[in-house]
């Protein structure tokens, strides 16, 4: 502690008296007892106002988490639906599954038949400005099929076809 009235340094916390000017220091370490006091007090308030928050916090956690969930009754009320429409779930799983398999076999089926059927023929008018590239895009789906509709029709050069002239497109 420092004097307050001469500003001596290094008075015991104890000290009455300043030995520099024999001021009397009892007041003013009473007013440093009652400073420290206050300072512990303020601390001491400080931490039970945050408990009573965190206390208030946890209150008001608790009512809403305790207002979500249901009584016994009505829980068991709720898993028995969620377990009904589980059940009709997986009734339903089962016949889509049956459904699908049979939809499998029957498209395997039509595939054997296409596969089995003799292939189709088109005639087709060669138009102003059609190419054997456009012929094929459009009939057989790919355009760079257009050398097997020229080979299809003997034609020598794919480059040269004349409007008019009908050729043979085998799907």
């Amino acid at each position: 502690m420092d004097c307050p009235i001469c500003n001596y340094k290094g008075l015991d916390v104890d000290a009455t008296n300043c030995p520099s000017c024999n001021a009397d220091l009892s007041a003013f370490l009473a007013i440093d007892a009652v400073e420290t006091s206050m300072k512990k007090q303020k601390r001491t308030t400080l931490i039970f106002i945050i408990l009573f928050i965190l206390a208030c916090m946890a209150c008001v956690v608790i009512y809403f988490l305790a207002s979500t969930y249901g009584t016994a009754a009505e829980d068991a009320d709720k898993l028995a639906t969620y377990e009904t429409e589980i059940q009709a779930m997986k009734t339903e799983n089962q016949q889509l599954k049956t459904l699908n398999a049979n939809l499998l076999e029957e498209n395997k089926k039509l595939k054997e038949e296409i596969e089995k059927a003799p292939s189709a023929q088109v005639k087709h008018m060669i138009r102003y400005g059609e190419t054997l590239y456009i012929i094929a895009r459009n009939y057989l789906g790919n355009g760079d099929l257009y050398p097997k509709i020229a080979a299809d029709n003997d034609i020598e050069n794919p480059d040269f076809i004349i409007a008019g002239a009908e050729i043979i497109i085998n799907r």
